[in-house]
């Protein structure tokens, strides 16, 4: 097997284990938890290989969080008032932690430095910030597009009195 095939099974792999793990911490149903894996796997599955493609990390994440929301959105028979709970837990292994904590550790850095020193490491530590903040809003977006454009009758209608 080729590396890239590696690599993406072990995305998939540890990612469905992570959102079967937000999936428990969510209380789900321990019938939902295979679908809470599958989410998981599916969106760093489809992450892994658009970031391979060439996009960026906030494009990636974009287009899979669209990808798990509508498969969410077409097959939906686990919903409930618990509302798109299975692709939330499929996203939140993409949330990009190492980026964030990077980013506080160089801000901090900056903080304590004194004039002219430390500026390259600040501004890494904004750059990687900013990119958290643009990845989150990118998977928050596409986790909401499903919705926008094809509402179910009842559920996702917000109430006219």
């Amino acid at each position: 097997m080729n590396s890239f095939w590696l690599y993406l099974i072990h995305q998939a792999l540890f990612g469905g284990i992570a959102a079967a793990g937000f999936g428990v911490l969510f209380n789900c149903p321990p019938a939902m938890l295979v679908e809470c894996f599958a989410s998981g796997a599916v969106a760093l599955a489809v992450r892994t290989s658009t970031q391979s493609a060439g996009l960026s990390l906030p494009e990636a994440a974009f287009f899979a969080a669209l990808t798990v929301a509508v498969i969410e959105r077409v097959l939906q028979h686990y919903q409930s008032k618990r509302g798109s709970i299975l692709a939330v837990v499929g996203c939140i292994p993409m949330v990009p932690g190492s980026l964030a904590a990077d980013g506080l550790t160089n801000l901090f850095l900056m903080l304590n430095a004194r004039e002219g020193e430390d500026v390259v490491a600040a501004a890494h530590g904004m750059k990687n910030l900013l990119m958290v903040a643009i990845t989150l809003a990118a998977i928050g977006t596409a986790l909401a597009i499903p919705r926008l454009i094809y509402p179910r009758a009842g559920r996702d209608q917000v109430a006219t009195e």
